[in-house]
Order: structure tokens, then C-alpha cells, then sequence
């Protein structure tokens, strides 16, 4: 998992490549591994830039098209339904955190403060599925 604070004024595809970069999965050996094998996001994130860079990684790309983008001529790949729909989880999860009121409405003055209050509802998240 990995958290990114952003301005509020400042578009989310921005961020993109740092939020994935510091995404890490454990391996069985214990070394973490840096790539995933998948992006699902939503249009938000639709831009040339991230797609083609995720593509020369080897990463599948799953966000749809913009209305506005260039027409199915242009050789894209047609979009994965099936695999977008598994998005909705985390969606739920950001409605989940979104109850604490800590995190719905940002009451820290630091940036750093606010960030270890979304990773304690992450935590509090996680545990609560486990148990």
C-alpha cells in the first residue's frame, strides 16, 4: 500500500508514477517485489504518458479511453470490462476511510500528521477484515 498527499488543486495524474513507484508486493522469499502486473485506475488517469510507460514495464493497462481521446482506428486495445470491475473494492475502501472524520475532513495541520492518520484507517481497515 502507498499514500500520496497532493494539493487539492492538482490533478491526480500527476502523482500517478510516485504512487506506483513506492507500491511493493512480499514475496514468499521474503524480497519485495516492485512491479505489479496490472493497473486498473479510473479516466482520471487516461493519458498517453502513463499508458505508454506502463506498457514499456510490462504492465497491463487497464483504464478506459476519455470520450475526447482518438477513435478505436488508431490500433488501442480494447478495453478490459471484465477486469475493471474488480476496481470497485477500492473504491469501498476509500468510502470506508472516508467515515473516520479525522480523514473525511483534514484536521492536522501537517501534512505528516494527516498522513499517519490515513495509514492508522488503513490499519484499522485491515485489521477489521482479518479478525
Amino acid at each position: 500500500m502507498n499514500v500520496v498527499l497532493s494539493a487539492g488543486q492538482c490533478h491526480e495524474s500527476q502523482y500517478a508514477v510516485r504512487l506506483l513507484d513506492g507500491l511493493g508486493i512480499q514475496r514468499k522469499n521474503g524480497f519485495m517485489k516492485r512491479r505489479s502486473k496490472a493497473v486498473i485506475a479510473d479516466k482520471g488517469y487516461a493519458s498517453h504518458a502513463l499508458r505508454n510507460r506502463l506498457k514499456s514495464q510490462g504492465i497491463k493497462v487497464i483504464i478506459p479511453y476519455k470520450s475526447n481521446e482518438k477513435a478505436r482506428s488508431d490500433g488501442r486495445v480494447k478495453f478490459d470490462h471484465e477486469t475493471y470491475r474488480r476496481r470497485n473494492v477500492v473504491e469501498r475502501c476509500f468510502g470506508r476511510l472516508k467515515e473516520h472524520r479525522r480523514i473525511a475532513t483534514r484536521y492536522e495541520k501537517t501534512a505528516r500528521n494527516y498522513i499517519a492518520m490515513v495509514k492508522l484507517g488503513c490499519i484499522r481497515l485491515f485489521l477489521k477484515a482479518i479478525i
